[in-house]
């Protein structure tokens, strides 16, 4: 009797045991898929914003690889500003784009892009009405 006593403990043991495990590894499981399916979600998200708007009338938008916080935006809208024919310039981090508006007189895109290599902010695409650069422009 002893030992069907014994050997019944013994079972549910290590069947409950082996159940928790098992409910423990599945509750793993779930947060590492939950934690990887966010952090794809914020990747795409990201791929998304790198993307500049169309510009509107009168105005350019210049994607740049180098834009945290106003240490890279105060020279960014200082040095552009300083471009013939440039109104008003305003940064936005999260994008990291660089939004130019200007007077009837259009900007030379040249010019505005080497503007910004000045400063170190490092330009990636330059939307104008006209064009889509993602070089240096010749003009």
């Amino acid at each position: 009797m002893r030992s069907f006593i014994w050997a019944t403990f013994v079972f549910f043991y290590f069947t409950t045991l082996t159940s928790y495990t098992i409910m423990f590894l599945a509750i793993r499981f779930v947060g590492l898929l939950a934690m990887l399916l966010s952090t794809i979600m914020l990747l795409n998200s990201d791929a998304k914003a790198q993307q500049p708007q169309p510009p509107a009338m009168n105005s350019m938008v210049l994607n740049v690889k180098n834009m945290c916080c106003a240490k890279e935006s105060v020279p960014a809208i200082k040095e552009l500003s300083k471009v013939p024919g440039v109104k008003r310039v305003s940064c936005d981090y999260k994008t990291k784009n660089v939004k130019i508006e200007y007077t009837e007189t259009t900007p030379s895109p040249k010019a505005i892009w080497e503007a910004a290599e000045r400063i170190k902010i490092e330009p990636l695409q330059l939307a104008t009405l006209q064009a889509v650069y993602t070089a240096k422009p010749v003009n």
